[in-house]
């Protein structure tokens, strides 16, 4: 163990330095927070959640390789969605963690369905936190309310790139940069992950707050690979999950659609599904005291 912060510390997984935040009594159940982005880090999840929901649980934050305060990825090192899930299955056994409840968020839901699939006997129960499991859907659904905001702004070459790409017949793919076509929303561009009109900022506020350097933000882009990943549709997987799995939404989140939420509720065994009424796209930062009452009440009860 090396690299000890007064957050967490540098655990050498698998050949690289990943940083890990444990907080919360060693042998309460366990919840490990997968992030997405991809390349955000935990910093944010873990400062809007992790006193709250150590109160109860250990909960284990990882910032993934490569990313933040973790060991820069070396040039040319390969990175896919599969060495993340054995990033992950390492770390557990590390923290000498039997099995625990893994609790993915927007594309790190993608890769939280996968680990508990792959690894069912780690996984005691799954949270899926306005998953992006088909990048394809996501776009679609949310092009055409970005191409709104666009027009009200005077966008509108670029509001127009984006219900083109909406209408496209074939399957989007990261060539089409369906999120640059969003991006020329500027500033305003967090207006589509935030409902409460005070939050658009929360990330750059939380960010600036953090001490962490612009160098460590920056490492989350060694991540962008993953993107061609994330447009592979997972939701083939949800009849096979064996654990207790529960949906989490905001109400006004554009990652996860309507239908793959009404899919998980038809295709999984175990599944139940919370609706937070006045969140978009991170309940955990509009709605953090509702947030930690659910997650912790649904992993107390499955490891019971």
């Amino acid at each position: 163990m090396s690299g000890a912060t007064s957050t967490g510390d540098v655990l050498t997984i698998n050949g690289t330095g990943l940083f890990v935040d444990d907080r919360g009594p060693k042998d309460a159940p366990t919840l490990l927070f997968v992030h997405g982005g991809p390349g955000q880090g935990s910093y944010d999840f873990m400062h809007a959640q992790g006193d709250r929901l150590a109160e109860r649980l250990r909960v284990v934050g990882v910032d993934q390789r490569g990313v933040l305060r973790s060991d820069p990825l070396p040039s040319g090192a390969p990175l896919n969605v599969q060495v993340l899930l054995e990033d992950f299955e390492a770390l557990r056994q590390a923290l000498d963690v039997d099995s625990w409840t893994i609790l993915g968020h927007s594309a790190g839901g993608g890769y939280a369905i996968r680990y508990a699939h792959q690894h069912p006997a780690s996984v005691r129960a799954a949270i899926y936190d306005c998953p992006c499991w088909d990048s394809d859907g996501t776009d679609r659904y949310r092009l055409p309310i970005a191409a709104d905001l666009l027009e009200r702004y005077g966008e509108l070459e670029a509001a127009r790139r984006c219900r083109e790409l909406a209408a496209k017949p074939e399957r989007l793919d990261p060539d089409d940069q369906s999120w640059g076509a969003m991006r020329a929303l500027g500033k305003r561009y967090n207006e589509l992950f935030f409902h409460q009109p005070d939050n658009t900022d929360a990330l750059d506020r939380i960010g600036s707050q953090s001490g962490l350097t612009e160098d460590q933000w920056r490492r989350g882009v060694s991540h962008l690979p993953l993107l061609t990943e994330m447009y592979e549709s997972k939701q083939h997987l949800l009849p096979e999950l064996s654990q207790p799995s529960l949906l989490v939404h905001g109400r006004h989140d554009l990652v996860v659609p309507p239908d793959d939420v009404q899919a998980f509720r038809d295709s999984v065994p175990n599944g139940r599904v919370h609706t937070f009424e006045r969140s978009g796209h991170f309940a955990y930062i509009e709605e953090p005291d509702e947030y930690a009452a659910v997650v912790t009440d649904f992993v107390v009860s499955a490891h019971r």
